[in-house]
């Protein structure tokens, strides 16, 4: 039978670490005043402040605070990925399939599901569509979800008609080209025509051949020469 000891694991770095005796005075970084941008040495360490100015998701400390109590941890993982997917994006949906939120939180497809469905049953995600791309979830923000107004932290949309009016797209009129302008002089002969409504003219006479003469009567022909 193994004990107790054996199965202990404690965490690295903490073994040599002994309980000091409170006091927050002998520690710099707690002195420092919130908002003061500081940091001081402690322990190796640059300890202050710190802001973070982008590519960051305005997630409700509730999330953390409060919720954290009531979901287990794999119910807060997912809960916070469909939190950073959807007001983390500026909106209260989130489209996510099941491989993506398997890719963040290296769940399974069955424990997935089984998380999902304790967040849908708490009231902390709803699904509303689902097609090629996943599942289009409405997120509950942490006030949402147990029943409390959200208050003047959260801002949200006007509210508009299911069917956005869209502009026409403005369609460009299509017009032919301009006709190049004829080449000047005479077209060839083979591309000559007559102007429609226009007498055609005739063609030039053939040259008159001169008649083939008769061969002289044998009376007429001259006696041959006596020789000498």
């Amino acid at each position: 039978m193994s004990t107790g000891g054996a199965q202990y694991r404690g965490v690295r770095g903490c073994a040599g670490l002994s309980t000091a005796p409170l006091a927050p005075d002998h520690v710099a970084p707690e002195r420092l005043a919130p908002g003061e941008m500081r940091r001081v040495p402690f322990a190796g360490e640059l300890l202050g402040a710190a802001r973070v100015r982008s590519h960051f998701a305005p997630i409700p400390l509730d999330a953390f605070d409060r919720i954290s109590a009531l979901l287990e941890a794999e119910e807060q993982a997912v809960y916070l990925h469909l939190l950073r997917l959807s007001y983390g994006e500026g909106r209260n949906w989130a489209r996510a399939g099941k491989r993506e939120l398997m890719g963040r939180t290296r769940l399974s497809e069955r424990r997935l599901l089984r998380v999902l469905d304790a967040l849908v049953e708490g009231g902390f995600a709803r699904p509303l569509h689902r097609d090629n791309r996943g599942t289009l979830w409405r997120v509950a923000l942490p006030r949402e979800a147990l029943g409390e107004p959200l208050g003047d932290d959260v801002l949200l949309g006007r509210a508009a008609p299911a069917t956005l009016a869209v502009a026409p797209p403005i369609l460009a009129a299509i017009t032919p080209p301009p006709s190049r302008a004829a080449p000047a002089g005479p077209p060839p002969r083979w591309r000559r025509r007559s102007a429609p409504g226009s007498v055609p003219r005739r063609a030039a006479p053939a040259p008159r051949r001169a008649p083939a003469r008769a061969p002289p009567h044998p009376l007429h022909r001259r006696a041959p020469r006596p020789a000498r």
